[in-house]
Formats: C-alpha cells, sequence, structure tokens
C-alpha cells in the first residue's frame, strides 16, 4: 500500500489492474472488444435496419449519417439536395440516415398521399428531439378529466337540467370528489370499523372523523345549490325537461327526489366515464380501429345512411346490435366496480342444500364472474366486441350488480356510454 500512495495515478491503476481479477487481460480485452462493436454500430449503423428495395442516400458518413451533407439541420433549403438525390437515385422515395435516426423521404405528390393519408393511422407520431420536448414539457393528453366531464354533465343534465362550467370548476371537482368517496367506500372493507364492533366502542365517529358523513353532507351541499338554481330557473318561466321536474309533477318530496338522482349520478363521473375510457383506449389499437370502420359501417346501415337520423338515434335506442354488443362487452370486460356493492340477507335462504343465515354479507366477486370461463366460454379473457349480437340476454354482465338492487342508472349509463 506505501508504493501505491507514492506513486503516479497511472502506477495506481496499473497496480490495480495486476492485482485484481475485475482488469485482468481477459476483462480489459472483452471491454475492448465491446467498445469498439459499439463505436462501430453507433458509426455505420441506425436503430432501424435498412428498408428493403429502397435506395439509400449517398454521401453517408460515420456517426452523423447524411447529417454533414444536409449542413446538419432539415428545412427547405434542403429540398434541393433532396431532389438532387432522388433524380440521381431514380427513385421518388428513398432512405438516408441521420445520425443513428433511419429516415425515409418521399418526394411526390402522390406518394406522399398514399401515405399521409392511406396510412394516416400508422404516421401519428412525431421523432424524440431529446431536451427540446422536456423543455417545452409536452406530455400526453389525459383525457380521462374531460371523458369525466362529458359523462358528468350528461347526468347533470338529464337529472337536474344543468351542467358545469369546464374541468377545472371547482364547484363540480368538488362535487365529483364527494360521490367518489362515497362510491369508495360502499363497495369496499375500507373502513374497519364496519367490520370490528371494538373500533367503534374505542373510536367514536366524531373523533375519528368519518370521512362518508362529511362527503355525504359536502355531496348534499352541492345538490342543494344545483336543484335551487333549477327551482330559480323554473320559476321565472324556463322549461327544463329533466328528471327533477317530471318527479315534482308526480309530487315526490324533495328527499325522495334527491335519493332518485342521487342513484342516478353516483356512477356517472366515475365508473362509466371508466368504461368510456377504457374503451376508447381500446379503440385506439390495430384491433380496435379495424373495429371502428366496421361499427361505422353497421350504424350507416341501420339507419339507412341517414346521417343525421343517426346522429341523433344511434345513442337513444339500441337498434345497431353491434353497438349494444359493445357496450355490454365494455362493462364485462372491464369491471368497473369489481366487488360490487355488498348486500345483506333479509332472512334465511337455502341453497344448494345449505341455509344463508339472515344478515349474512352477500359480496358478489363480479370481476371474476365477468371473466368466468364456464359462464362465458373459453374466450371469456379475450376483449371481443361482438360477443353479445345475436345473443339478447338480459344479464349479459354483473357490473351493474343483479337482482332487485341493480344500479337504478344502468340504462342511463349504457346509454352514456
Amino acid at each position: 500500500m506505501a508504493s501505491l500512495q507514492k506513486g503516479s495515478p497511472l502506477d495506481t491503476l496499473l497496480e490495480i489492474g495486476r492485482t485484481s481479477s475485475v482488469l485482468s487481460p481477459g476483462t480489459i480485452g472483452l471491454f475492448l472488444t465491446l467498445l469498439l462493436w459499439t463505436l462501430y454500430k453507433q458509426a455505420t449503423q441506425a436503430q432501424v435496419p435498412k428498408i428493403a428495395k429502397t435506395p439509400e442516400a449517398p454521401d453517408t458518413l460515420p456517426f452523423v449519417g447524411n447529417l454533414m451533407s444536409l449542413g446538419g439541420r432539415l428545412n427547405e433549403n434542403d429540398c434541393t439536395i433532396y431532389s438532387r438525390w432522388s433524380k440521381k437515385l431514380g427513385n421518388d422515395i428513398f432512405q438516408m440516415r441521420l445520425g443513428s435516426e433511419r429516415a425515409l423521404v418521399v418526394n411526390t405528390f402522390a406518394k406522399i398521399k398514399d401515405l399521409w393519408v392511406g396510412h394516416s393511422n400508422y404516421l401519428i407520431d412525431k421523432p424524440q428531439q431529446h431536451g427540446f420536448a422536456k423543455l417545452l414539457e409536452q406530455t400526453h393528453l389525459d383525457i380521462y378529466p374531460y371523458l369525466r366531464q362529458i359523462v358528468f354533465d350528461l347526468a347533470l343534465s338529464l337529472t337536474y337540467g344543468t351542467v358545469s362550467s369546464g374541468v377545472d370548476d371547482e364547484f363540480t371537482d368538488a362535487l365529483v370528489a364527494s360521490i367518489n368517496q362515497i362510491s369508495y367506500f360502499r363497495a369496499s372493507t375500507q373502513r374497519f370499523r364496519d367490520y370490528v364492533p371494538m373500533l367503534r366502542l374505542l373510536v367514536p365517529s366524531f373523533a375519528s372523523g368519518n370521512l362518508v358523513a362529511s362527503a355525504e353532507k359536502e355531496r348534499q351541499k352541492r345538490l342543494d345549490v344545483i336543484y335551487a338554481a333549477l327551482k330559480e330557473r323554473t320559476a321565472a318561466g324556463e322549461q327544463a325537461d329533466c328528471i327533477v321536474n317530471g318527479l315534482v309533477k308526480d309530487n315526490l318530496s324533495e328527499g325522495e327526489i334527491h335519493r332518485t338522482c342521487k342513484a342516478l349520478l353516483q356512477a356517472a363521473p366515475d365508473s362509466t366515464a371508466s368504461s368510456v375510457y377504457l374503451v376508447i383506449g381500446w379503440f385506439s389499437t390495430p384491433e380496435g380501429r379495424e373495429f371502428q370502420d366496421l361499427l361505422y359501417k353497421e350504424i350507416l346501415k341501420v339507419y339507412g345512411g341517414d346521417r343525421d337520423k343517426e346522429w341523433k338515434m344511434a345513442f337513444r335506442e339500441e337498434s345497431v346490435e353491434l353497438l349494444v354488443s359493445l357496450y355490454k362487452e365494455t362493462l364485462r370486460f372491464w369491471t368497473t366496480t369489481p366487488f360490487a356493492v355488498p348486500r345483506t340477507t333479509v332472512k334465511d335462504v337455502n341453497y344448494a342444500g345449505t341455509t344463508i343465515p339472515k344478515g349474512t354479507t352477500m359480496i358478489m366477486s363480479a370481476q371474476q364472474a365477468n371473466h368466468d370461463e364456464a359462464w362465458h366460454g373459453d374466450d371469456a379473457k379475450t376483449f371481443k366486441p361482438a360477443r353479445f349480437v345475436g345473443n339478447p340476454t338480459s344479464l349479459p354482465h354483473l357490473t351493474f350488480g343483479a337482482g332487485a338492487r341493480i344500479c337504478p342508472a344502468a340504462a342511463l349509463s349504457n346509454r352514456i356510454i
């Protein structure tokens, strides 16, 4: 160690190399080989292999490719270079290497139309400009908040005859947050105090900061504002065509009106919006894009090509069987509430040779059942939008629950989706 301290840094490095198996001659040789191979690939190859049967631009240099020929940039001044290369190569389409990127240059209107229009779904991304995009903070657009807004506005319009002010509306955000909070606890086992009596004795609701009660108070406060505004508009002579006014005519109390509308609103900003979000994601896949064309043609066929009628009626009625099958399969495959809402038996139930006692909590494993191969077939774990064509079953899935307490907004959610 003393000799190492007296020597130069190079002597130290050589001494480590002589005494360490990590820097043995074989290891150093392997490292140098890998380094040379990496440099060779960087100098001569692009991330994408050469495109077969397509001529390549001349004047390709190591590492930079054809960038030097273009002055290190791509702009309108380079059109003459492209034209010259095109004539020299005798082809309207040629490939070139821009550093580590492979590019395909297309020079004629007809071929550009064929590629950019005829294959538009495949030309939707942009080359990555390292550092540039980060400086501009470019990110993918999250469409979920907008979908949630559309879905919730539809539900608000149907129930209270109003819409919100937009995605960043604080009033609506608070209302949606309270609704989601209630759904979160209603369909889960998050609140231990609901299942452990000792906790209810040791920690009273007021001391535990009852989140459900707070959420319900917030929800009702916001709905009271919306309801008051509707009454003012109605008193001023506006004829709002909505569920509330229909229930008022039926002489329901305000409490009954609110309970009905809450049931219809509860799933809109979360479960229903999530279903739309997921199927739009699937539409973006190659398979989904093909299905869009098929579905569009089917809608045209059902309504005889009457585009105005299609626009107004396709979601109001269930005349397009493929469209109906699509939303049923969406709700089946992507179960937004995996365990539905728990139920409790109100009396003993005799079932399969046993008795389920009164007061038993019944938990529906909806997600598992929605993918049950014994019921839906061997392809139950595959998304098949035409699955329910020719199958008018009244219970295609369990995402809305089942039985007497099935989601009251099921039909409304279907139309919204």
